[in-house]
């Protein structure tokens, strides 16, 4: 038997790890985490996906101390700024989820805690990348040494457009996920989340099932 803890955010990119995992796993549970100003419609589009990968359980986490950087005071985001981060960066953000989501798959007696990083994350985030990874997995194994538990990111290998033609190969209901950073009843089409979606859509040739409210920006 085979388990594992998906982090869920209810983008492409996490909803494509989770069906990875839904073929390989004989047990999946699903975990969103609830910070600050998190995007509400994000969270629902998350619990849509869960269900529609017919998960054992999508847990949800409050940890409303958590801020973007774009949320905490003025010489943090000039110092992020200055370092060319984008103001999206939480410190520490990814060390705080893998062990929420680690902590979850020890209760539930899983095997490991699924990101859904992709290879452009590395390059803009200082907290993503395989020797992350691989370093809090030696912590791991040293902290609970009677269980073999880990972290692992199916995805970070993978461009954006290579993730968007495995999940369609994978059957992946993209038109559930969520991309845009505002909270409307469509995604606007124009911020920044919805842009970069639009783009990757047209790149891979194949048509977006989401519905804009700005159709053709």
């Amino acid at each position: 038997m085979t388990g594992s803890l998906v982090l869920l955010s209810g983008g492409i990119d996490s909803a494509t790890a989770l069906f990875m995992e839904a073929r390989s796993s004989d047990r999946v549970v699903t975990l969103s985490v609830n910070y600050h100003k998190r995007n509400k419609r994000e969270a629902e589009a998350a619990r849509r996906i869960a269900r529609a990968a017919g998960v054992v359980e999508h847990l949800e986490v409050d940890l409303q101390f958590i801020r973007e950087a774009m949320d905490l005071d003025e010489g943090i985001k000039r110092e992020v700024t200055e370092l060319g981060v984008p103001l999206t960066f939480i410190p520490f953000r990814n060390l705080v989820f893998y062990s929420v989501g680690l902590y979850y798959a020890y209760v539930l007696r899983l095997e490991r805690a699924v990101v859904g990083h992709v290879f452009e994350d590395a390059s803009l985030f200082p907290d993503v990348g395989e020797r992350n990874i691989a370093a809090l997995n030696g912590i791991v194994e040293r902290m609970v040494p009677w269980r073999r538990l880990r972290v692992v990111a199916p995805l970070l290998g993978m461009k954006k457009e290579e993730v968007v033609r495995t999940a369609i190969e994978l059957g992946v209901p993209l038109e559930l996920t969520w991309s845009c950073w505002l909270e409307g009843e469509r995604q606007c089409g124009t911020c920044p989340g919805c842009r970069k979606r639009r783009e990757t859509f047209a790149r891979v040739g194949y048509q977006d099932p989401t519905e804009y409210d700005c159709p053709n920006p």
